[in-house]
């Protein structure tokens, strides 16, 4: 297993990173008392909008980078599968322009621009609406960002919506430009079902990282235990509730689409559409295992700084009991009595030393045969 240097964060830093990790938890108020429909972005980072057109079929590929949407139009055919790609929600009127050339409902565009809206499909009489989230994994800083991406699936388009520009969707843009896999072959499902596939291939990478560096805390732990691990064991805590948020509610999502009888199910095929749901079935099990090691974290630390304390107090208990006897001698010996026939031995002082001597010696060899230490 490759060695992970763990991010023991100070009271300083744990402070900060609570902040943030509260921050992508809490959900947006800036949505409260507007009307239904009103498109607000609800994020913390803005990005320009950009428009990214791509139209493909077996024998070729297209790509525009639009600047506005009088040059998508006509470029629109139903001899191609097309594919509107826009990236940052900046500028919130083009977007809203767009949803009106596609026909999106409006409550569908306020979702899109909610981040914290959870991952959930719907099914429209015009299209089948996807949202979710893509989970970036930032080993550097030992953390991870999401992305909220939605997809609106339509007979021969397909419209995505990212928040940021995101380099998980490159991987499929690749495969769209150099003809690889049966993409260019397949319609505009299989391409719908690519990328969910590929953004759901993604969580493993975050997993893995999550699994290793948790087994390397543990080990660590098991070792020495030291209050720094407290702060990192509830910042991860926190990092598990943020990925519990953004993949169980997909994982459910999607295991009603299978028992949807949708055309997206006829076209990009049932068989697919079912291993997606078993790559999450798969991660829901691996989350639970995670969320279960984080218990047993906190549970080991709260026992291994007992164990420690104990060790301490055994100790001292066992240097306490062997100079009772000793204080006791002393005891007698420091009285100031006038008949005390010792007193007036010549060599009582060094007899009472050996004694002394003798029964601090005898305890200890009494004691470690006893294997009270």
């Amino acid at each position: 297993m490759k060695r992970i240097k763990l991010p023991f964060i100070s009271t300083t830093a744990f402070k900060n990173s609570a902040v943030s990790l509260l921050k992508q938890l809490k959900p947006s108020v800036r949505k409260v008392g507007s009307p239904p429909g009103t498109l607000t972005y609800t994020g913390h980072e803005t990005s320009p909008t950009e428009i990214r057109f791509f139209q493909y079929d077996k024998n070729d590929m297209r790509y525009h980078a639009l600047i506005n949407l009088d040059e998508l139009t006509p470029k629109l055919s139903d001899q191609f599968v097309n594919w509107v790609d826009v990236t940052g929600f900046e500028n919130i009127d083009l977007i809203s322009q767009l949803g009106a050339l596609f026909n999106i409902d409006q409550l569908t565009m306020e979702d899109m621009l909610n981040v914290g809206q959870l991952p959930k499909i719907e099914e429209r009489e015009e299209y089948l609406y996807i949202t979710l989230k893509l989970v970036d994994l930032i080993e550097e800083e030992n953390s991870f960002e999401f992305t909220h991406y939605s997809l609106i699936i339509r007979s021969n388009e397909l419209i995505t919506f990212s928040e940021r520009p995101n380099k998980q969707i490159t991987f499929i843009e690749d495969r769209l430009k150099n003809n690889l896999g049966i993409v260019r072959g397949s319609g505009i499902n299989y391409l719908s079902y690519g990328i969910m596939d590929n953004i759901v291939d993604h969580y493993y990478f975050t997993l893995d990282w999550f699994t290793n560096i948790l087994a390397e805390l543990e080990a660590e732990m098991i070792e020495n235990p030291s209050k720094k691990h407290i702060n990192t064991i509830l910042t991860f805590k926190k990092q598990w509730l943020l990925l519990r948020k953004a993949i169980y509610p997909f994982k459910e999502a999607i295991r009603k689409l299978v028992n949807m009888e949708s055309a997206f199910i006829k076209s990009a095929g049932k068989h697919y559409v079912g291993d997606l749901h078993d790559h999450l079935q798969s991660i829901g099990e691996t989350m639970e295992i995670l969320r279960e090691t984080l218990e047993n974290l906190m549970d080991l630390y709260t026992s291994a700084i007992s164990n420690k304390m104990n060790e301490v107090m055994q100790v001292l208990t066992v240097v306490a009991t062997i100079f009772i006897p000793l204080t006791f001698i002393a005891g007698i010996y420091g009285m100031n009595f006038e008949n005390m026939p010792e007193l007036s031995w010549e060599n009582g002082y060094f007899y009472v030393l050996g004694l002394m001597a003798f029964i601090g010696i005898w305890m200890i060899i009494y004691i470690r045969r006893k294997h009270w230490l």
